[in-house]
C-alpha cells in the first residue's frame, strides 16, 4: 500500500471519530423544553469527495436529574427506549467547503406501570456545512480548525402534536434550529488524534400543546475526545460531552430554575474494512452524578454504523 493511501486511511479514521462523536446528538421529542445539536462534526477525509453512511442508535433511559441537580433512578416498571436509523450524506463542492444532510427515522417505546405505547416516524432533517480555516495535516504542529454550521428543520412531529399520552409518536423538536460552531482537530503522525468542538444552538419560537408561545433558550454543546489510531485499521477514543441550556420563556414568562445541563461519557471504535468502507460503534452514557446534570433525562445509547467514501481523485 502506497504512502498516500496510508495517510488517507489514518486521517479518514480521524474524520470518522469526529462524525461518530458529534453527530449522535440526543433527540428532543419528549419535551418541549429539550434541545439538541444538529449536523455538527461530520467531515470528509483529505482525499475524499463524498461519503454516505447508515447508522442505528439504540438508547434507554435509566434515570434523570431533577431541578436541584440530584440524580434519581427511573421508577420501577417504566420504560423509555428509542431506536433511531439515520442516513447521512456528505459532499465537498470546494476543497475547503463540505455540505451534509442527515435524515432520521425513529421508533419510541414507552411504558408506565399500566400501559405501553409504541410510536415513531420521520424525524427532523439536519443540514450541515463546514469550512476549513486550517486544513488537516498530519505532519503539521498546528491543529486543523474549521467553522461549522447546522440547520435543523422541524420535519418531525413535536411533543405538542403527539396523540398518545406518552408522546411516543413525537419524533422532533417542533422548532427550527441554527447552530454555529467551531471544530478543532489534532493528528499526531496518523498514530493518535484529538478533537474538540463547541457550538450554540438557537431555536425559533414554537407553540405548546395549549397554544402557548415557547421560546427555548440557547443550548451550548461541547465535545472533547482523544485516542489512538492503529495501522491495522482500528481506531479507539474516549471523551466527554457537556450540554447547557438556559431556561425557556413560556407564555412570556421565564421559569426560575428551568435551565438544563447534562454530561456524558463517550467511547468510540472504528475499523477500516477497506479503503472505502468503515464500520463504526460508539457508546454514550449520561453520568449519574448529582452535580453533572439538571432537568435532563439520563440514558445509555449504543450506535453502530457503516460508511462508504468516494475518492476525490480516481
Amino acid at each position: 500500500m502506497d504512502e498516500a493511501v496510508v495517510v488517507h486511511r489514518k486521517t479518514f479514521t480521524s474524520a470518522l471519530l469526529a462524525c461518530a462523536l458529534l453527530v449522535g446528538s440526543r433527540g428532543a421529542s419528549a419535551s418541549a423544553c429539550c434541545g439538541s445539536g444538529h449536523g455538527l462534526g461530520q467531515r470528509l477525509g483529505p482525499l475524499e469527495r463524498a461519503a454516505v453512511g447508515l447508522s442505528f442508535r439504540f438508547s434507554d433511559r435509566f434515570g434523570s436529574h431533577g431541578h436541584a441537580g440530584a440524580f434519581s433512578l427511573a421508577p420501577a416498571g417504566t420504560l423509555d427506549a428509542e431506536g433511531r436509523a439515520e442516513l447521512a450524506c456528505l459532499f465537498a463542492p470546494l476543497p475547503r467547503l463540505q455540505l451534509g444532510l442527515v435524515a432520521p427515522v425513529l421508533l419510541n417505546v414507552r411504558s408506565s406501570r399500566d400501559d405501553t405505547f409504541v410510536g415513531g416516524g420521520f424525524g427532523d432533517l439536519s443540514l450541515s456545512a463546514r469550512f476549513d480555516i486550517v486544513r488537516l495535516d498530519t505532519t503539521s504542529a498546528w491543529p486543523a480548525i474549521a467553522l461549522t454550521a447546522g440547520l435543523g428543520l422541524p420535519t418531525g412531529r413535536s411533543a405538542a402534536m403527539a396523540r398518545d399520552p406518552l408522546a411516543t409518536d413525537a419524533t422532533g423538536l417542533g422548532a427550527a434550529e441554527v447552530r454555529p460552531g467551531v471544530f478543532v482537530e489534532k493528528n499526531w503522525d496518523g498514530e493518535a488524534t484529538a478533537v474538540f468542538s463547541a457550538s450554540v444552538g438557537f431555536r425559533a419560537p414554537m407553540t405548546g400543546a395549549r397554544g402557548e408561545r415557547i421560546e427555548l433558550g440557547p443550548r451550548a454543546r461541547f465535545v472533547a475526545a482523544a485516542g489512538p489510531v492503529f495501522s491495522s485499521g482500528w481506531s479507539l477514543a474516549a471523551g466527554l460531552v457537556h450540554e447547557r441550556e438556559s431556561a425557556p420563556s413560556i407564555g412570556g414568562a421565564v421559569t426560575p430554575g428551568a435551565d438544563r445541563r447534562r454530561t456524558a461519557g463517550l467511547l468510540f471504535a472504528g475499523y477500516d474494512f477497506s479503503e472505502r468502507f468503515t464500520a463504526l460503534a460508539s457508546l454514550e452514557v449520561d453520568l449519574p452524578a448529582s452535580s453533572l446534570g439538571k432537568n435532563e433525562p439520563s440514558a445509555v445509547a449504543f450506535s453502530i454504523g457503516l460508511r462508504r467514501s468516494f475518492p476525490r481523485y480516481e
